[in-house]
């Protein structure tokens, strides 16, 4: 059975010229090649902008952390987010 239909393709004439198949095939496989490079360009790209922004975001925080009072009483005028200090510095 499946000799009999491979000498019916072999016997019928291609639909198609065959001269320029495997260089079609090579052209084909550089175009994939190179969304896959390029592909991988963007995600080293993505990974080093989303680091840099993770780095400033850390950096930003640390330096926006509230002031160490020396001071431990809780009623110091002193404390950062003391009531009397935001209604002495003009905050409503």
């Amino acid at each position: 059975m499946i000799e009999r239909d491979i000498r019916a393709l072999a016997a019928r004439e291609t639909d198609h010229p065959l001269e320029r198949l495997e260089a079609d095939i090579w052209a084909r496989v550089a175009v994939r090649e190179e969304g896959r490079r390029r592909s991988a360009r963007l995600l080293v790209l993505q990974v080093t902008l989303l680091g840099i922004a993770f780095s400033v975001s850390a950096l930003a925080g640390y330096q926006a952390r509230p002031a160490k009072s020396s001071e431990l009483s809780v009623f110091s005028t002193h404390t950062p987010m003391n009531p009397s200090t935001l209604l002495a510095e003009g905050n409503p």
